[in-house]
């Protein structure tokens, strides 16, 4: 692929920084999940732009290191749930999307989570709510049972896109249940009274890290009607392409949004690759690809 010089320079960049970063280091593991500068984040980056394979072996190995031994692999929703011993107290307490985001990159390094770390594709399977989709607040699967559309594409990308196999029947449900809850959602809008839950999620954003975004959710959708030969409703596409049409130049998409913009809601530090991209209101080709593969 392609970049600009600009874009070209960042990713060395980050490529420098991984191959020498302590992040991953025991005494400096909370650092590589720091928004927006931690490693985990460059690695994310790198992965989105379709350039994993510049990630050093080296950050690689020491990530699913930091999975294997610093995360507790389980989801905190009651006391019981919560390490015990004190050597396990200090593990990272992890969230669906977070997990499904890490497992997304290793699997499109060529690493194989599922004999290495199983545990994190049956935490994603585990999790799923009733409504179809999951929730990172664990109170959701005490109280409410409503998931959160953020919480949940992530994991549904991860089992989608990083199975190698025909898919069990465990699986399939897990996909065709959640598909089911986005449809229903209609990508955005609130079930119950049809209203856009948040008008930022039609804006395009890149990279997207776990954040949600219309057209992600739309490609998710189409790629699984074609895996698993289901159909969506009728005008469906036709309605959600016409949510993100502010933002479409033909088949040029704009970036609507940053997550990490110092006056969003996730406002915080960045790194070099993240300025050298195309900022809001500049056509993103990785979007437009993205486009143009769920919509030939």
């Amino acid at each position: 692929m392609t970049f600009n010089p600009d874009v070209s320079a960042a990713i060395e960049a980050s490529v420098a920084f991984l191959e020498k970063t302590t992040h991953f280091e025991p005494e400096h593991d909370g650092d590589s999940r720091n928004k927006w500068d931690g490693a985990w984040w460059h690695m994310a980056a790198l992965c989105e732009m379709g350039e994993v394979r510049r990630i050093p072996e080296t950050a690689i190995v020491q990530a699913k290191r930091l999975l294997q031994t610093q995360v507790w692999p389980v989801f905190v929703i009651e006391e019981s749930d919560a390490p015990v011993r004190a050597e396990d107290r200090d593990r990272w307490d992890c969230c669906h999307c977070e997990l499904a985001v890490f497992y997304q990159i290793l699997s499109a390094y060529g690493c194989d989570p599922d004999t290495e770390m199983p545990w994190i594709r049956e935490w994603l399977l585990k999790h799923q709510l009733p409504d179809g989709g999951l929730n990172c607040d664990p109170d959701a699967y005490i109280h409410s049972r409503k998931s959160s559309t953020v919480s949940t594409l992530p994991p549904l990308e991860a089992i989608l896109r990083c199975t190698d196999r025909p898919f069990t029947e465990r699986e399939k449900s897990f996909l065709d249940e959640g598909a089911r809850y986005l449809i229903e959602h209609r990508l955005v809008c609130s079930k119950s009274s049809g209203n856009v839950i948040n008008e930022e999620w039609l804006k395009p954003c890149f990279p997207r890290f776990f954040e949600y975004d219309l057209l992600r959710g739309l490609s998710f959708l189409t790629e699984w009607s074609k895996k698993r030969e289901k159909l969506l409703p009728d005008g469906f596409v036709e309605e959600a392409l016409s949510r993100i049409d502010p933002y479409l130049d033909e088949k040029k998409v704009r970036i609507g949004r940053q997550v990490w913009d110092a006056d969003g809601e996730w406002g915080g530090e960045t790194f070099g690759l993240l300025e050298a991209l195309p900022g809001v209101g500049e056509v993103s080709e990785a979007l437009s690809r993205e486009l143009e593969i769920s919509f030939p």
